[in-house]
């Protein structure tokens, strides 16, 4: 392969197109609120006491990997969906300079990081439930699990709010140029 189709092609991996797209994508307000939401949450739950994780009874946390599995399954489709629905509405004309200033790239980025993200939420609310049946996972660690699955799930319900956001702004500045 030729050292430009070889540059080109890295461009469009995951990590390159995160590096096109840059630690702002992942470092910014969703990130900090989810965490601030989750320690809330957290705090609420055990009653006021930050270091109690009782609260996290096998049951509770069965059933929420379950309904958090079936809504992120849902939104895993709907976020394919949209970024289909996206690129068909976007003007041709403008596709080719986006693309060699790197600028589609910084668009069609977060779709793919919020997918992945989906599927890491899937996968382990999907595994989860039967960690609590082998018994020999010490009970901690599973509440460490459930809170950081809870966690990502909230962290890319907030990306998927940003990221319809850029949907929108983008859609208004296609509208510009037709």
């Amino acid at each position: 392969m030729r050292k430009g189709m070889e540059s080109k092609y890295k461009e469009t991996t995951f990590f390159g197109m995160f590096r096109i797209s840059g630690p702002k994508l992942v470092f910014n307000f969703t990130l900090l609120n989810s965490l601030l939401l989750i320690g809330f949450i957290h705090y609420i739950f055990s009653g006021f006491e930050l270091t109690d994780f009782n609260v996290y009874t096998p049951e509770i946390a069965k059933d929420l990997y379950n309904r958090i599995s079936g809504m992120s399954a849902s939104i895993f489709g709907i976020v394919i969906a949209a970024l289909a629905v996206s690129m068909t509405i976007f003007n041709q004309k403008v596709l080719e300079p986006l693309e060699k200033t790197r600028l589609l790239h910084k668009f069609l980025f977060p779709f793919w990081y919020l997918v992945v993200l989906w599927g890491c939420v899937i996968i382990i609310s999907t595994v989860a439930p039967y960690l609590y049946e082998l018994g020999n996972i010490q009970p901690i660690y599973l509440t460490y699990l459930f809170l950081f699955e809870l966690w990502l799930f909230i962290y890319a319900m907030f990306f998927a709010i940003k990221l319809t956001g850029l949907l929108i702004r983008l859609f208004l500045q296609n509208a510009r140029v037709l």
